[in-house]
């Protein structure tokens, strides 16, 4: 004979309780994974992400680099350092006056120190002293020195030529310089050419014993005014002769060595001839 028994109310319900437990833990855990499905691994790739700047600026970037580069002006303040003032003299404290503290000077200690120096102007000498184949017969007169002033160049010899003429001579020197002389008492007259001018053949008639010049001679006696008055005609022909010539800024010394004697010239192209000395 089987007997069923029946749980009673109270072992039903823990049952229940029990399995409601073992329910609850069971969705608490953790599902485990398939073991047929693989694993994924994930790589995470960092990048630098950089700004693109282009190499042609446009206007607006242009602007904006200018305005960020712009200078900012520093003024540094002007700093004035205040410095004492010198006083030369002497004090005597104050005295209720007018002048009261104001230094009293003595002129008298000053005397002459005060005034600029007076420059002292010297007379350069002359470049050139006339040469001693002059002699100083010449000089002996004050007024030929003040004519002739200072000498220019050196003394120059020469192997020249010369013609007498009645009343006065003639010099040629190798450079076709030409010196027609009137001498006279107290200083006589002279015409002088750096070259002679074109020969003219005119003839005038010739006192007997005399000549009319030729060449370089007789183109000065014809074409230069007031030498064939002045001369009159030639005693003879040309010479040749030593001799030596000096150019002063006024004038100039002549000496003919072969005769011994000299003239000096007050002026360039005619003037005064003084001499023979």
């Amino acid at each position: 004979m089987r007997t069923d028994r029946r749980p009673s109310r109270a072992e039903a319900g823990r049952r229940i309780s029990l399995l409601a437990v073992i329910l609850l833990l069971a969705a608490c855990a953790p599902a485990a994974a398939p073991a047929s499905e693989p694993t994924e691994m994930v790589s995470i790739v960092r990048r630098l992400a950089t700004a693109y700047v282009s190499p042609t600026p446009g206007e607006e970037e242009r602007r904006l680099t200018q305005i960020a580069s712009r200078p900012t002006a520093t003024i540094a303040p002007l700093i004035i350092q205040p410095t004492p003032t010198v006083y030369i003299g002497i004090f005597l404290g104050a005295s209720g006056g007018v002048d009261a503290g104001l230094p009293i000077i003595d002129p008298a200690r000053y005397q002459g120190t005060l005034a600029p120096p007076v420059p002292t102007l010297e007379i350069p000498a002359c470049p050139f002293a006339p040469d001693p184949v002059f002699g100083t017969t010449w000089a002996s007169d004050p007024a030929i020195p003040r004519a002739l002033g200072c000498a220019g160049e050196p003394v120059t010899p020469y192997i020249g030529s010369i013609q007498f003429f009645e009343r006065g001579i003639m010099y040629w020197l190798p450079t076709g310089e030409i010196f027609a002389i009137a001498p006279a008492a107290g200083g006589g007259r002279f015409w002088y050419v750096a070259q002679a001018p074109p020969e003219q053949t005119w003839t005038v008639p010739v006192p007997e014993g005399l000549r009319m010049p030729t060449m370089g001679f007789g183109a000065v006696w014809r074409a230069v005014p007031g030498v064939r008055e002045a001369l009159g005609f030639a005693r003879g022909a040309e010479q040749a002769v030593s001799l030596s010539f000096q150019r002063f800024d006024g004038g100039s010394l002549l000496a003919d060595t072969s005769a011994g004697q000299v003239f000096a010239f007050a002026g360039r192209t005619e003037g005064i001839a003084y001499g023979p000395f």
